[in-house]
């Protein structure tokens, strides 16, 4: 028996110099980078101070109450630990934060965890890509240049449920059109989102759209598009969706630079003896309609061939 106990305050023993060796490890890692705001900014001050004011009542039971040096040792580790964590984290050696008194830079720490607190929890119930979804529901709800209550109490009850600022669905932000419904999706689509969570993603714009029991026309033809933008993504490439390319015909040189212009970087090609500038390839024969139309109004020669029938890349 003796030799057990013997034994067990051994590697009780052995335990208190790997606690001391383990918070060491940890502590000068972020001590040599303390000076580093980002470094300092990752430490939760709330979680130190927990685990400061949790080892006090411990240390004081261990010494004076019911005495046991190995525990009264360990639980002084962590204290001082934690203080540490408590005086990096405060940003104390950040050189921008050198004016200011450590009770400012407390406040401000502990103000700055409680902004972040809920980040960890937002990413789990949130679905990928949840401001740029917010973001697709705000455009396509003004692509129209009018939005209905019907259509701001969808967005709000995405944006609350997913604890998200609401988005301005009247600002000048969501005035961008069909164009800029186009890009919102694609930056969306980027994120590389579950095929299940797009699949869903056409039924709320689905359901988006007829919410004010009328579908404007703009509405219609930019649900075309994106329709099959998100129809291609969950199918992959081998969906066989029918594209539809716009093509710039220039009748002049002063025309061939007014192109460049408009579509920087694009290459010219060559398509049965004329050069012709691709604007780009669409899902839908309205939507490229409606592109070509942009284009026409600048007085550029603009068409639309089905991309089988076109000749060269974009």
């Amino acid at each position: 028996m003796n030799f057990f106990l013997t034994f067990v305050e051994f590697l009780v023993a052995i335990g208190i110099v790997v606690t001391l060796v383990t918070n060491y490890l940890i502590i000068n890692k972020l001590w040599k980078r303390r000076m580093v705001r980002e470094v300092a900014e990752s430490v939760s001050i709330a979680a130190a101070l927990l685990g400061l004011f949790n080892g006090i009542p411990f240390l004081i039971m261990f010494l004076l109450i019911n005495p046991n040096p190995a525990a009264a040792t360990k639980t002084t580790i962590g204290i001082v630990t934690a203080v540490i964590f408590v005086l990096i984290g405060s940003g104390l050696w950040v050189a921008e934060f050198r004016q200011r008194g450590f009770r400012s830079l407390f406040l401000r720490a502990l103000n700055l965890e409680r902004k972040e607190s809920a980040d960890l929890i937002k990413r789990l119930v949130q679905p990928r890509g949840a401001t740029q979804i917010l973001r697709v529901l705000q455009e396509l709800a003004s692509v129209d240049g009018h939005v209905d209550e019907r259509e701001t109490e969808i967005i709000r009850h995405f944006a609350r449920e997913w604890r998200l600022e609401m988005p301005d669905v009247a600002g000048d932000g969501a005035q961008r059109g069909m164009i800029g419904l186009r890009k919102a999706i694609t930056d969306y689509l980027n994120l590389n989102p579950p095929a299940k969570q797009v699949a869903d993603l056409r039924d709320v714009l689905q359901a988006l759209v007829e919410s004010d029991a009328q579908v404007a026309w703009q509405e219609s033809v930019a649900l075309e598009e994106v329709d099959g933008m998100l129809a291609r993504y969950t199918a992959g490439d081998d969906a066989g969706v029918a594209m539809h390319e716009v093509l710039i015909v220039p009748q002049s040189d002063a025309q061939v630079e007014a192109v460049r212009t408009l579509l920087p970087g694009r290459e010219e090609k060559f398509v049965r003896g004329g050069r012709v500038f691709s604007v780009g390839s669409f899902f839908s024969a309205r939507y490229a309609e409606f592109v070509c139309e942009r284009y026409i109004s600048l007085g550029l020669f603009t068409t639309v061939v089905a991309e089988d029938q076109a000749v060269g890349g974009q």
